[in-house]
């Protein structure tokens, strides 16, 4: 006759457990849609300079986001450097600046 260790009641319930828990996990964080967030903002043309700061734009950017074409935005940029810099404001509209110096600049040349 054999001996078997006496098994605890939490044993087994946590080996049926944790697959259940990583499926729900996976699902939850969706991993694909991390995938598609990482693409960057391409610079498309830049529309406003601030008179005051040469380093502070209004851009508009666009992503590509697969299948579904291109996301558009007007965006309010602080550059820092050449290629690092902070989006201000996501949603530019020409009402939000009123009272501020603005140099429009003209894309058709």
């Amino acid at each position: 006759m054999e001996f078997k260790a006496k098994q605890g009641i939490a044993e087994p319930i946590l080996r049926k457990a944790i697959p259940v828990v990583t499926i729900i996990g996976l699902v939850y964080l969706n991993p694909l849609k991390i995938l598609f967030h990482a693409q960057p903002w391409r610079t498309q043309s830049v529309e406003l300079i601030n008179k005051n700061s040469k380093n502070h734009k209004v851009e508009f950017q666009k992503k590509d986001i697969g299948a579904l074409g291109y996301a558009k935005r007007n965006a309010e940029v602080y550059y820092i450097t050449k290629h690092f810099y902070f989006v201000l404001s996501e949603d530019y509209d020409d009402r939000n600046f009123i009272g501020t110096n603005w140099k429009r600049i003209d894309s058709k040349k």
